[in-house]
């Protein structure tokens, strides 16, 4: 408690030095020629996406830039149900076959009409090992794909897979563009933007259709400065990335208008089971019990958040209400005496390495959460890394433990993808390398039935599984705030997945 206080103060006090600075110095970062053009909503992030290429797109950032670039089969409604996009219809007479009838008015950016051939090539380019797709897995149920006419497409699948709709999110590649390898910035979609300009921290969006205003999206990654530039004008829109100390800061200013919601995205605390400490599930579960989640959110989260106990939202047709335990310090370390884990003459029982990034808000987090964990006598040793670095060493399963975000988590086939024994990096995202037989089949069988109660059950079963292992220490969900400037004529309503596709309907003044 002292030390979250203290880290309080002194983040009260530096902020306040770093505005009077900052807000006296009228040469700093005035922007461009480009930025200020009247036609641009200017939004600022956090970092860059990593690649426009949707076969190859992992990061939330990435993945809410190319909905305005491509276009997938089927995209998600608002309540997580498949709808159509570049599909018209489909039909779906057996548990091993789909029929999908394509739109006739959908075109790429060069003009070309998009067909069932490009679907089929997309799809195929995913599936090809030598490709190194990370959604490879995800359509491993794929046995063929035949192109019946110019707007119809047949898959059969080897095994049922109730989750298959839901990833022909993926965005369509015209079929010369499929047979390319990753290309980050070069290849063009059939979304209603299309990429004008990309360097290294800017990027620019133009409408293909209509008069939308151009999105120019530009990397400030220090929150302070963020701020400061709508405050300045610089800016039009930002969300997300914005500690909760900024916020009182921000709201001062009439100018501004700021909503915010409860998110689906589930923040949490990683954990490599393999390692010799960790394995053990009583030191899981000493760890969730000395970390006290109320202080935390309160402390450095403006109490905003809602906590978590899994991954999906108890609101969602296969999410559960899950009790978790209450702080308990005591019971922590009773737990880690049982585990072989008594204090050493310093005070101490073992070290371990926390890994994240360099994101101010995630290293406050961190060492608080650090500090907690010492009091039990775990040694926290934090490594932080620029964004890259970091998240390159989390999907490989390079770490002991780390605390990250499943963005915008709306299908319950995360489960498997995160807790399946098949899904261990590189073929999914099972991270922590978790393994239970017991959990496996449950996630087969839910992926094989096309009866919705049935998989509800079999998903609380999984979940309820995860929770008694202690595979990950849930943190809460986080909020989604947005933040718009005057320039626009109305404040932009955030989404519960965090999507940026409101700014679609966006006007300036």
């Amino acid at each position: 408690m002292a030390a979250l206080k203290i880290l309080n103060v002194s983040r009260g006090v530096l902020l306040a030095c770093m505005l009077l600075i900052m807000a006296g110095c009228s040469a700093i970062d005035q922007g461009n020629d480009i930025s200020r053009a009247e036609h641009t909503i200017r939004v600022a992030l956090a970092q860059m996406p990593s690649t426009t290429d949707p076969r190859f797109a992992t990061d939330a950032i990435s993945h809410r830039i190319q909905a305005f670039v491509h276009r997938g089969l089927v995209k998600m409604d608002e309540h997580f149900f498949a709808v159509p996009d570049a599909a018209e219809s489909w039909q779906h007479p057996n548990p091993l076959l789909w029929i999908f009838h394509l739109r006739h008015d959908l075109y790429f950016h060069d003009g070309s009409r998009v067909t069932a051939e490009d679907v089929a090539a997309t799809l195929q380019s995913v599936m090809n090992a030598a490709l190194g797709s990370p959604l490879r897995a995800g359509f491993a149920a794929i046995e063929s794909i035949e192109v019946v006419a110019d707007d119809q497409l047949k898959i059969v699948l080897n095994r049922a897979d109730a989750s298959f709709l839901n990833r022909l999110t993926v965005g369509i590649l015209s079929k010369n563009d499929s047979q390319q390898r990753h290309q980050s910035r070069g290849l063009m979609g059939c979304g209603p933007y299309q990429v004008s300009a990309w360097e290294d921290q800017m990027l620019r969006l133009h409408p293909v259709h209509g008069d939308r205003p151009d999105l120019l999206w530009m990397m400030v990654k220090d929150p302070v400065t963020r701020s400061l530039k709508m405050v300045r004008g610089e800016i039009d829109f930002m969300q997300n990335d914005i500690p909760p100390h900024l916020i009182p800061y921000l709201e001062k200013n009439r100018d501004l208008q700021i909503r915010d919601r409860p998110s689906t995205t589930f923040s949490y605390i990683g954990m490599n089971l393999q390692d010799e400490r960790l394995k053990d599930r009583r030191v899981r579960q000493a760890l969730a019990l000395g970390l006290d989640r109320n202080l935390l959110k309160r402390a450095l989260l403006g109490d905003k958040p809602i906590l978590a106990e899994t991954v999906l939202i108890p609101t969602h047709w296969a999410g559960i209400e899950v009790l978790h335990p209450p702080f308990d310090t005591a019971r922590a370390e009773a737990l880690l005496d049982e585990a072989g884990f008594p204090r050493q003459k310093n005070g101490m029982r073992f070290s371990m390495i926390y890994r994240t990034s360099t994101n101010p808000t995630r290293l406050q987090m961190v060492t608080a959460i650090a500090d907690m964990w010492g009091k039990i006598g775990i040694d926290v040793q934090i490594q932080s890394m620029e964004w890259g670095g970091f998240y390159a060493r989390i999907r490989r399963g390079d770490f002991e433990v780390y605390s990250l975000d499943w963005v915008a988590v709306s299908d319950p086939d995360i489960y498997r993808w995160i807790l399946h024994s098949t899904m261990w990096p590189p073929s999914g995202s099972n991270r922590g390398r978790y393994a239970n037989a017991a959990v496996d089949g449950w996630l087969d069988a839910a992926a094989a039935s096309d009866d919705v109660m049935e998989r509800k059950q079999l998903y609380r079963k999984v979940q309820q599984q995860m929770v008694n292992d202690w595979v990950y220490i849930p943190l809460w969900y986080a909020p989604v705030i947005a933040v718009s400037g005057p320039r626009l004529r109305e404040a932009i309503v955030p989404t519960a997945d965090g999507s940026f596709l409101p700014l679609m309907q966006a006007k300036l003044k």
